[in-house]
């Protein structure tokens, strides 16, 4: 017959019996789990089934947005850029000389007004008034004034 005492003794022992079980089974899962894995790894291979509905049906789009067509009517009012080029005034203006019709008007009020009447797109020269491509990347169209002109305000109708 087993008294209290003899039951006390073999409760510890159960339980470092059943750590030791609980050892031993993860440690076989880790090797067996091990003994798994490839010894070369590759890329995986992906297979698509059918697609969602929603998925057949987006996508990218396919028409290309086109930029606006230039105007063929209009004033713009150039930027003064002080007195350069000897001493002359100038302006800039928002656009490269290519993209101003073949004939348009400049105005610098109270010096001249010049019609441009072949834009050939680099320079259009009239009296001393030069129009033509900015040198400056970035910059559009320069008009160039005489220098006995004191005006600050140019602009061009097309």
């Amino acid at each position: 017959m087993t008294t209290n005492h003899d039951s006390e003794k073999s409760a510890p022992d159960n339980n470092d019996r059943r750590k030791v079980l609980k050892k031993l089974a993860v440690g076989t899962v880790a090797v067996a789990g091990c003994s798994v894995l490839p010894t070369k790894w590759t890329s995986p291979v992906v297979e698509f089934g059918a697609l969602p509905a929603h998925a057949v049906t987006s996508g990218t789009p396919t028409a290309v947005a086109e930029p606006a067509p230039e105007p063929t009517s209009g004033t713009e009012q150039g930027l003064y850029w002080g007195r350069h080029n000897g001493n002359r005034p100038t302006w800039y203006y928002s656009k490269s000389m290519s993209k101003y019709p073949q004939q348009f008007t400049v105005v610098i009020e109270g010096c001249a007004t010049v019609e441009v009447t072949s834009n050939n797109g680099s320079r259009f020269v009239s009296g001393s008034t030069i129009v033509k491509q900015s040198d400056v990347p970035g910059r559009g169209m320069a008009v160039i004034g005489s220098a006995g002109c004191y005006s600050r305000k140019s602009y061009i109708n097309f």
